[in-house]
Parts: structure tokens; sequence; C-alpha cells
């Protein structure tokens, strides 16, 4: 797919996912003026920006739809369910057309019929219903019968900046030429200097234009919607004598009514009408009192020239940028190989005793961190542009289950590194599938426990203790927690005889094979969604809890890392391996005394200043070496609301650590999530603190 073509479909999937956002927050119909304008603008962008690449067939469809959504938005028809379904079924039928288009594949038989029917559905609520055919019927009617009505005069003037705002002049005129027919076309050519002084980036050129269509005024300056700024613009009908003498008013130095009549836009007479003094005079006043955003900039071009100089804030855009995510993950791998060869660097510096270059490669390190922290940024997305993708699926879902479901976000802004967004949707969509067909009951079921009708999904995101934490809870039923044990057993997954807390048994749920539905449908129930679910969190270095209460709810809760690929890290030693602790996590750190090691030996707590935490041994647990001449301390971590002290040997410090991994060898050692590649060039694990902290409260249990 070309570049270009690339851009027009990422652009019109955002247009229609905000089209769908706004039909499900409309599904039971609206007067919303904002919701409707959401939806009229995503129809109207992807119609324009179609007609840029000549998919005539979606310009066409999109048409119909936005005049009937203008009739909405004119408040002569009203948005009500059946009209919200049908504006989602367009909102399909447009993503399914732009797909073919950019692919280069002829419509589908089933995808023409539907297209047809659609726009015959939408014409049907049009205040003058009319079909395709009638419609170009009655367009030809009209220009026999009233030509002077469809016929425009337009004056057109480029700012000399106008190639910066990305706007091709050639696609204004394939607009222009998709709505109606221009008759004549006069380019002015005044402002073109000698071929000495002509900036090839500078626009210089004008149009008088006659434009025949029957679009209204309001359609023809939607085409220069997104550039209003850059051009000086006219538009009236060109019978409009008053408008024509304000324009030659306006362009007296251009000798326009010579140009007009030389090239028989007009005639003699059609300038002697109102030509008075007096009237000259009233069309002076006017041109000063208009208020039109296209001539307030050129007549105070000037003044705003002046403005700028004295506000130069004023000028500094801010600017978004579409870049390929694989483009910033190659950024991001060759900034952990600069944060390599520095700790490198560094290590030959301490080394040789070379202060002048520990100095250098401090200030690397400092300018690597900046940079680190700036590229990660651009990594970070806000939850919410992935969140609203799930209202069509719990929409859709409760819908064909019979149910009434409040889906409500809360969070959205949080954010979190774009590839964890991306690989944590596919559990999101189990989990909340689930949550609506096991969770909540049934309306009738739900009124005979005094509950609403209509059940409530939550799926909220927020910061926590340098995590993210996502929850999905409902108002449904609960789990079953004895249905839950009952099936583990008869599945072999625990021995009846095994003492589970609560937890442990609402855990269960993630294992596979295992589902508590009395009957599989299409939706869920063969117990294959769930342990997937779990498997994907784990490889996102997250960790996943369930709560549960019969009658009242549900809720999964997901504790997620930041990021995943650059961490700042704490170095330590035990025995005579070098591990890494993520920075954020680490509580505190103390060097045991020769009396605090005599107090703790054998033991599996540590006192800390009258709180009692669990201890581990990372020597006994990974059968390190003891060496007994060096240190021993203790790195207390947390990890929500849990607590534990890692019992090492020594302890070296922060740096950035580059997350790498392991390889399949490693996949299955316990509390070990990956590893990084230190300035001597040896291997340091990374702990999963998580994995540890669990390990820790199960030995304790």
């Amino acid at each position: 797919m070309e570049e270009e073509l690339t851009l027009f479909y990422e652009d019109a999937t955002e247009q229609l996912q905000l089209m769908e956002n706004a039909l499900l927050d409309a599904k039971d119909g609206t007067d919303d003026i904002e919701k409707i304008g959401e939806i009229f603008r995503a129809m109207h962008t992807i119609k324009g920006t179609a007609g840029m690449f000549e998919f005539d067939n979606i310009v066409s469809f999109t048409h119909i739809a936005e005049n009937l959504l203008d009739d909405v938005r004119c408040g002569n028809t009203k948005l009500d369910a059946t009209l919200s379904s049908l504006f989602m079924n367009v909102k399909d039928n447009t993503q399914n057309m732009v797909e073919c288009c950019v692919n280069n594949q002829d419509f589908s038989e089933e995808l023409t019929s539907q297209t047809q029917n659609l726009q015959i559905e939408l014409s049907s609520f049009l205040n003058e219903p009319i079909t395709i055919d009638n419609q170009i019927i009655e367009v030809e009617e009209k220009a026999v019968s009233n030509e002077d009505e469809l016929l425009w005069h337009i004056s057109l003037r480029f700012d000399e900046d106008f190639f910066n705002s990305g706007m091709d002049i050639i696609s204004i005129f394939r607009f222009f030429n998709k709505m109606g027919e221009i008759l004549i076309n006069i380019p002015i050519t005044s402002s073109i200097p000698n071929l000495e002084n002509i900036n090839c980036f500078k626009t210089y050129i004008g149009f008088e234009f006659d434009f025949e269509s029957d679009c209204s005024k309001d359609d023809i300056l939607e085409i220069f919607e997104f550039v209003e700024d850059d051009v000086d613009l006219f538009v009236f009908k060109h019978n409009d004598i008053d408008s024509l003498l304000t324009l030659l008013t306006h362009r007296e130095n251009e000798n326009l009514k010579e140009v007009l009549i030389e090239n028989c836009s007009y005639n003699e007479e059609s300038f002697e009408i109102k030509q008075t003094p007096a009237i000259q005079e009233e069309i002076k006043q006017e041109i000063i009192e208009v208020k039109t955003p296209s001539t307030q900039v050129t007549i105070n071009n000037e003044t705003i020239k002046e403005e700028s100089k004295a506000n130069p804030e004023i000028t500094n855009k801010s600017f978004s940028l579409r870049v390929d995510s694989s483009k910033v993950d190659l950024l991001i791998n060759k900034m952990g190989e600069m944060v390599i060869q520095n700790a490198k660097l560094m290590q030959i510096a301490e080394q040789n005793a070379d202060e002048d270059l520990e100095e250098v490669s401090e200030g690397i390190s400092l300018l690597l961190e900046e940079i680190r922290e700036a590229v990660m940024n651009i990594r970070m997305v806000q939850v919410k542009d992935s969140f609203v993708k799930f209202k069509r699926i719990v929409n859709d879902t409760a819908k064909k289950l019979g149910k009434d479901i409040d889906f409500i976000i809360e969070g959205g802004d949080t954010e979190l590194d774009k590839s964890v967004v991306e690989k944590l949707s596919d559990p999101l969509v189990h989990m909340l599938r689930n949550s609506i067909d096991h969770g909540v009951e049934m309306p009738e079921v739900r009124e005979q426990k005094g509950k609403k009708a209509k059940g409530t999904v939550y799926l909220r995101a927020y910061p926590d203790s340098g995590s993210i934490i996502i929850e999905i809870q409902d108002d449904g039923a609960g789990i079953n927690k004895n249905i839950v044990l009952q099936k583990a057993i008869e599945n072999g997954v625990v021995d009846k005889n095994h003492k589970l807390s609560d937890k442990q048994i609402y855990k269960l749920i993630f294992e596979a094979g295992l589902s508590t539905a009395s009957e599989v449908s299409d939706i869920s129930g063969r117990g294959v969604g769930m342990d997937v679910v779990k498997r994907n969190i784990e490889e996102l270095r997250g960790v996943i809890d369930v709560d549960s209460s019969e009658n009242k709810g549900s809720k999964i809760t997901i504790r997620l890392p930041l990021t995943l690929a650059i961490i700042d890290g704490f170095l330590v030693q035990a025995g005579e391996t070098k591990y890494i602790i993520p920075l954020d996590l680490i509580s505190e750190c103390m060097e045991l005394t020769p009396e605090c090691q005599t107090s703790i030996e054998g033991s599996s707590t540590i006192n800390v200043r009258g709180e009692v935490l669990p201890l581990l041994d990372i020597r006994s647990f990974y059968n390190e070496k003891v060496i007994k001449e060096i240190r021993k301390n203790v790195v207390i971590v947390k990890y929500g609301n849990y607590k534990v002290g890692l019992q090492v040997d020594e302890l070296f410090g922060g740096q950035q650590t580059v997350i790498k991994p392991l390889g399949e060898i490693f996949e299955n050692v316990p509390g070990i999530s990956g590893g990084s590649i230190l300035g001597t060039g040896d291997v340091a694990l990374i702990f999963d603190i998580p994995r540890l902290l669990e390990y820790r409260i199960k030995q304790g249990e």
C-alpha cells in the first residue's frame, strides 16, 4: 500500500472509530449537538479525503449520509434509536468500502447490494425522499429551469505560504469538479514576480472562475475548511452584483473588472447597475465591517503580521505527526545499545581512574537519560483510544444476549506503553465478554433480585506505585466459588483435600479447560479464553487478581509495568550472580549488621522498625554460592499492598537497564523476567518482582 493510501486508511479508520463511539453514546437517540457534530464531521472528512483519491463510490455514498446528518444537525430530523442504528450500518459499510478501495479490490456483490440498500434507506429519511436515479433527474430539471440560481462566481487567492498547509491546489479543483462544473476559469498571474525572484516554495497565483452546481454556499466553503486561514476567498451567486462590486473594490489593484470582461465572465452592463459614488462608499464601509474568517484575515493582514512580531509565541504552532511505530521501536532499540555502550565507557573510565573520561561519560549518561525519557514518552499513549473500541463489543454482545448493559470507562487519560496497550486488547475482550455473558444476569433475573434491570460494567485504568492498574468490574451475580472448586477437582486441577483460600479459588477460572458455563455459546463457555488471558498478562510482566461477592459482582484487577523496554534498575549481587531490581519497586535498602545477621539466620521474616516482613534469601532461592566474607544487605520491595525483604550480598546502585529477552531456555526460571548487559559485558538477571512476591506469599501460606 502506498504511503498516501496508508495515511488515508489510518485517517478514515480513526474517523469511523470516532463515529462509532458517538453512535454508541447515542444508541437510544440524542439531541446532543456535540455528538451529532462528531458523527457529521466523520462522514464529511471521509468524503473529502476519499475525493482526493478519486474514490467516487465512497464520496457518493457518504454524501447521502452527510445530507441526512445535516438535516439532523439542523433539527429537521431527529436522531432516534432507529436512525442511530442505520448510521452504525453506514459506518460499517463505509469501513468495508474503504478497505476495498485502499487494497484496490472490486466491491463484492454483497457490498454493492448493501451500499445501494443503505443509500435508498438514507434517502427515505430526507425531507424530500428521493432515490439515487431520481436525484440525477431532479438536478437536471433544476439546471434547465433555473440556471441563474445554480451559477456561482468564486474569487480565490492563496496565501504566499499556502504550500505549507499540505493541501494541493489541484485537489481543490478536483473537489469543485465533483460538486459541479467549472464553466470559466481565469488564472490571475499579476502577482508572479520575475523569474530570478521566484521562490518555488511560495504561491503567487490566483483564480476567478464561474462554477455551476446545485450545492449551497456552505458546501463550497467546506472545501476550504482545513485551509480557511491560508486563502482569500469570495463566494457569491453570479447574479449578485453587490457582491461583485465588493470584490472589485477589494481587489482594486488587479484591474479585475477588465479581466472578467475580457474572459467573458461578466459583461460591461454588469458593473453599471449600482456603481454610483454613494454605493461605492457604502461598499468600502461594508468591507471594513465584514467579519467572515477569510476576508478578516486579508483585510487585517498587516495588522496580524505586526501583532505576530510583538507576540512571537502566536506563531509557534504545535504539529502532530503520524509516524510508523516500527520507526519508534528501532529508535528505542538503538537507544538501548547506546546505554549499554556508555555503561562500558564508564567501566573503562573507572578502571583507568581517568577523571576526564569519567566526567564525559557521566555527561553522556545524563543526556541519554533525558533522551530516553523523551523517546519513551513518544510510545506512551492514553488508554482511552483503545478502550473506546470495546464499547461496540459490549454493545453487540449485550444485544445478542438480550441484556441491557451500561458500559462505563474511567481513567481513559491514563498513559501506558503502546506495545502494552496493543497486547492488552485481546485479554480485555475476553474478560469483558465473559463478564457480560457469565457475570451480568438477564434483566428479569436482576429485577427478581431487587437490582436494576440494566447491568453495569466498569473498565478502569489508573496509576499506582509505578504500575498501571486495569480493572474490569461488574454488578452481576458474582463467581460461585463452590462450583468453580468442584469443576477444578473434577478436571484434576486441584486435589479435593487441598485447602484453598477464596482468592485462590477465584483464580482457578484462569485454568485451561475450566468453565462453569452450563452450555457452550459462540461467545464463551469452552474454557479456552481465560487461560490465554492469564498467559498474555504474564508475558507483559503483569499480575492478575480476582475479587468476587455473590450477587454483588466481580472485579478483575490487572497490574502492569509502565513500559517493556528500558527501566531504571538497581544492581545487586547474590552469590556470584548480579541481579537488577526495578528501581520504582524498591522501598528501602538496609545493611545487615553482624547482630542482625545472627538474629535473622534461619528465619523467614525480618523486623523493620516494628513491622514484620516476609524475607526471601536470594542466595538460597537460586542455589547461589555463599560467600561469607562479603557484606549482607536486605532490599525491601513493594508491589501493590505487599512488601517483601530480598536478602542479597552487595549493593551497587542505580543504572539505566535495557531489558533483553533470555530465550526459551530461561523462560521457566521463576522470578526472572529478562536480562541486561552491564558495562563489563557481564549479564545481569532482572527480577520479576510480582512473581517473587507471589512465590514468597505462597511459601508463607
